[in-house]
């Protein structure tokens, strides 16, 4: 039986190995897909149906108010974040539709030490914004900034360079990705540390 033991042992440590390994990757994997599934996407040209085709959207649910309808993906660095290894990091995309068309796309991001941050495909960009996309600051009334909301409609470019709005390989990175340029490479030309002033 003894010499079964060593055998064992290293057998299920390659096994721990091998399920740790695949929770510390699986959030950046995870990640990459959900911005690849809204991809491409175009408030109020893309319809459900067409929504609805790509594999991404063939397995969530559907959640509704009336007419109105999503579809949402969450990721999380769970595993680095409990054991301390990486701050907590979270994305949520969410995709809008309304009377059988998308009426909207989100990309939120939250990370420890630094404000919210998101990313939404509207049809029309509102009339205070001068440039696209458009920079606003989310400040309570005690002037503490809770997040900065970057707006772009269906005519800019970045609707197609979703994957590239995130930088997935943050999550799955020890101590992750310590600045917004790395984690939000995206938001290199957009000056957010005015918008975050």
């Amino acid at each position: 039986m003894k010499k079964y033991l060593i055998p064992i042992i290293i057998v299920s440590l390659v096994g721990i190995g091998i399920f740790i390994r695949y929770q510390i990757l699986a959030p950046a994997r995870a990640a990459a897909f959900n911005l690849e599934a809204i991809n491409g996407l175009t408030v109020g040209q893309t319809s459900e149906a067409e929504l609805l085709g790509r594999t991404a959207f063939q397995t969530i649910d559907r959640e509704c108010s009336n007419t109105d309808c999503s579809y949402q993906m969450v990721t999380e660095n769970k595993l680095l974040s409990r054991l301390h290894l990486a701050p907590a990091t979270h994305m949520a995309t969410v995709v809008f539709v309304r009377e059988g068309m998308v009426s909207g796309v989100l990309v939120f991001t939250m990370k420890t030490g630094q404000p919210a941050i998101s990313f939404r495909q509207v049809e029309k960009i509102p009339s205070d914004c001068n440039s696209t996309p458009c920079v606003k600051r989310l400040v309570l009334p005690n002037k503490e900034l809770m997040g900065i909301s970057i707006l772009f409609n269906g005519d800019s470019a970045m609707r197609n360079h979703m994957p590239e709005v995130v930088n997935s390989d943050c999550f799955s990175r020890l101590h992750g990705c310590k600045s917004s340029e790395e984690f939000l490479p995206y938001t290199k030309n957009l000056n957010l540390e005015a918008a975050a002033h």
